[in-house]
């Protein structure tokens, strides 16, 4: 994987990915390729013997994924701290910018499932007039969980997480859009609830 895990402070340990491996480089990358200050966030770049060099007759594509000195952009968000560890935070492409913040799903999700009713939770974006974009979250419940509307939802969060990350549309359902091998497909999400959210609109004129 290129990291190992090391074998001082198992707390912490347990909580990133671990240490880099000999061979390799990671560095957390600013927009412009910059290494950041220690332990501010940016993106996960990596190179050394075991990095790919290239996608398969796709040149454009393997340009934007390595630099021509060899680094390879992962697209993930992450940070390192001072003795090294490396910490996984989420996939940029799923990161929403909400009025100029970014707010990271999996931060979301973590905490929507400390819920006792909540089994699943799936953070994703739409389009905001006001803000760029803001934040829904579709939710599938326990069997014979306890009954959990989204208002219960809100409110569960509301202590926990800052009220920018709190959902604005929160929908309880029976299953996520997949694709065929069962990965759940954050974009179909969007375009659902930006259509239900219209039909609601137009239902009212």
């Amino acid at each position: 994987s290129g990291f190992w895990a090391g074998d001082e402070d198992s707390e912490r340990r347990l909580g990133s990915m671990g240490k880099i491996m000999q061979g390799l480089e990671v560095k957390i990358a600013d927009e412009h390729g910059n290494a950041v200050p220690i332990g501010q966030q940016g993106e996960i770049w990596s190179r050394g013997f075991s990095m790919m060099v290239g996608y398969y007759n796709d040149p454009e594509k393997t340009k934007e994924t390595l630099t021509p000195s060899g680094w390879l952009r992962t697209g993930d968000e992450g940070k390192m701290d001072e003795d090294g560890f490396l910490y996984y935070i989420s996939r940029r492409k799923e990161m929403i910018i909400r009025g100029g913040v970014n707010i990271y799903p999996v931060e979301i999700e973590n905490v929507i499932i400390e819920h006792p009713s909540v089994a699943e939770a799936q953070i994703f974006s739409i389009p905001d007039q006001r803000y760029g974009e803001e934040v829904c979250a579709w939710i599938k419940l326990k069997p014979n969980a306890p009954k959990c509307e989204p208002n219960d939802i809100t409110k569960f969060l509301k202590d926990k997480i800052a009220f920018f990350k709190i959902p604005k549309h929160i929908r309880i359902v029976d299953k996520f859009i997949m694709t065929p091998t069962g990965k759940v497909q954050k974009f179909k999400l969007s375009e659902a609830m930006v259509h239900e959210l219209k039909e609601v609109v137009d239902k009212k004129k």
